[in-house]
């Protein structure tokens, strides 16, 4: 039965996915909390259960290996590259380009978003992506109130959050606490309510920890839900994508109560998923964090019982058959080298506790489980900076490198055509919205780059409007002279004609620019290897060079080098445009003056003779 208010089902559902499970396959139950928790738990090198006061042995196998698939499958924002084949985008590729490397790159950080993207996909089996304010932001695997744990995006999911006052005040300029926005409390009476406790991640209402200032417990629910829950209609049968931001404090009676920050209809493409290995009917993948689970599990039980074995073998307990003993000599206050007596006829020895074979067992089993992890996580010896066995040759191990590299750069390749997705739907659409959105980036560019700009938009119009003229059935104008006019009108409305003309380009641009992220959507590299080497054998020519840059299927296949390479194209844009070279005037051997060439011609009947 469906709660009748968005607060009573956010806590049923939480309560829900703290303790329920679902069934997998015929004899497979999961939990998605505890397969979160127990990874983040474990990685963290602390036990899941039991007691975590450093005198129990942990061994954490888990950390080298993950650390070692995070840096070999690590995507940076060198590896994206933008490019368009159209000739036609090339001014709109070099705006995106230079606004991303520029700007976007350094006040967003999204080296940083690359690093959580991967840590997530490797760790728990999969990573959400929301649309953020200021750039996508990777929602926290351990912060999921609840989901739905058969298909992670295939019902409503919560998230909770802590915010101090002053996080929270800034969330006003999305619009939190407003009235219009179906608020039904204003953010500065919610923190009057606010106390100074905190959930710890993976504890519902248990153990709060006491922080030094107010908190507010913030949930950030995205779902199809009743319309009653957004429009208050008591329909309960209607149901759409909604967003709801919902906030809980404690009253004077010791109950939770549940107010409304913000609600408004949402739309499912802001909430992304990913995962390297999909599971059927799970909603997260399978990850190296939780392959290396059992490795870590037996790896701790053997260490205990090892340690166990080797505290117990280091005691020195003794025996005698002569009973007086005891009461006369209190061994462990003796003195070195004190001398002691024993009755005539008795025996005093020690009690044997030490197994060397036993321990070795036990270490040969730990390394047996080690074996397993690497195996697990693609993490060989030549991988973790071990030395290799005496004798290995330099091609075995070049090739042990490159197998074991395999699923790693599988794992990656998947990765970048997700990170490329993102930014199709989220990274794009913000640069182009902030290059049109007015003057600030467009006067950082300079007159050389507004001039190429200039060129490449004046030859987009004029082959445009030649080809409408064309298809109507007129003939159509002078190139040279619609290039003429385009620039004219630039230069009278500059950056504001500039906007305008960028508003209409510019629609659609993150369907048409390709995006090349570590190589795995376009071996760009090879084709400008192979475009390059046409070339190589003109640069020792310059004039030669020259020359061939008139002609227009060279020209084009030198910008392409540029587009795929991602340089910049106004930086050589002087070269492809070179007039060629003057022709020297043959000199006449011997140092005489040029021969004329009509004199050379038979004489006419106009010509004396």
């Amino acid at each position: 039965m469906i709660s009748p208010s968005i607060y009573s089902y956010i806590k049923d559902k939480e309560s829900q996915y703290d303790t329920q499970e679902i069934s997998v396959g015929t004899n497979w139950n999961w939990s998605m909390k505890t397969h979160i928790q127990m990874i983040f738990h474990m990685k963290n090198s602390q036990f899941y259960t039991g007691d975590n006061d450093y005198m129990r042995a942990f061994k954490n196998i888990m950390e080298p290996i993950l650390n070692l698939a995070y840096w070999t499958e690590d995507i940076e924002v060198k590896d994206v590259v933008f490019y368009i084949e159209d000739k036609g985008g090339r001014a709109l590729s070099f705006l995106i380009k230079k606004y991303h490397d520029d700007k976007y790159v350094k006040e967003h950080d999204l080296d940083q978003l690359f690093d959580e993207i991967t840590e997530d996909d490797v760790d728990y089996g999969g990573v959400l992506v929301q649309k953020g304010e200021k750039r996508p932001e990777v929602v926290f695997m351990p912060a999921i109130a609840f989901a739905d744990q058969t298909d992670i995006l295939g019902g409503p999911l919560g998230v909770k959050f802590n915010f101090s006052p002053s996080k929270l005040r800034g969330m006003a300029d999305k619009g939190w606490g407003d009235e219009s926005n179906g608020a039904t409390v204003s953010i500065e009476d919610l923190i009057v309510l606010a106390q100074e406790t905190k959930d710890p991640a993976g504890k519902v209402g248990q153990n709060n920890n006491s922080v030094t200032g107010k908190n507010i417990e913030v949930y950030i629910v995205r779902g199809d839900l009743p319309s009653h829950y957004l429009n208050d209609d008591d329909d309960m049968e209607y149901w759409f994508y909604q967003n709801h931001v919902v906030a809980f404090y404690t009253d004077k009676n010791g109950n939770k109560e549940g107010v409304t920050l913000y609600r408004r209809k949402g739309k499912a493409e802001d909430l992304q998923f990913h995962t390297s290995k999909k599971i059927y009917s799970r909603a997260l993948g399978r990850g190296v964090g939780e392959g290396l689970l059992h490795p870590q599990i037996w790896t701790n039980f053997l260490e205990i019982h090892k340690m166990n074995m080797l505290e117990a073998g280091s005691k020195v307990p003794l025996w005698t058959d002569d009973e007086s003993y005891a009461n006369k000599n209190e061994i462990q206050n003796m003195e070195n080298l004190q001398i002691t007596t024993i009755a005539e006829g008795r025996r005093i020895g020690r009690v044997p506790t030490e197994s060397p074979v036993a321990v070795q067992l036990f270490e040969n089993s730990v390394n047996s489980w080690f074996e397993q992890a690497q195996a697990v996580g693609s993490a060989f010896d030549p991988q973790m900076g071990k030395e290799q066995a005496s004798g290995t040759t330099f091609r075995g191990l070049q090739q042990t490198l490159t197998q074991g590299r395999g699923s790693h750069d599988r794992r990656r390749g998947q990765r970048a055509k997700f990170i490329e997705h993102i930014y199709r739907i989220f990274i794009i659409p913000d640069i182009v919205k902030e290059i049109t959105a007015g003057k600030k980036f467009l006067a950082t560019l300079t007159s050389e780059e507004l001039q190429w700009i200039t060129e490449q938009l004046a030859e987009n119009f004029a082959n445009k409007t030649r080809n409408e003229a064309v298809l109507e059935g007129e003939i159509p104008t002078d190139k040279d002279l619609l290039k003429g006019k385009f620039i004219a009108d630039f230069t009278k409305k500059g950056n504001k004609h500039l906007i305008e003309i960028l508003k209409d380009e510019m629609k659609g641009i993150e369907i048409k620019m390709g995006i090349n992220i570590a190589g795995k959507q376009k071996n760009l590299s090879q084709l400008t290897d192979k475009i390059l080497s046409i070339f190589e054998f003109m640069f020792s020519n310059p004039q030669g060079f020259q020359q061939v840059m008139q002609i227009p299927s060279m020209g084009t296949a030198f910008n392409d080098i540029l587009e795929f390479s991602g340089i910049s194209p106004v930086d050589f844009a002087g070269l492809s445009n070179m007039a060629p070279p003057q022709q020297a005037q043959p000199q006449p051997q011997g140092g005489g003056q040029p021969i004329n060439a009509q004199a050379l011609t038979a004489p006419t009947a106009n010509t004396p003779a």
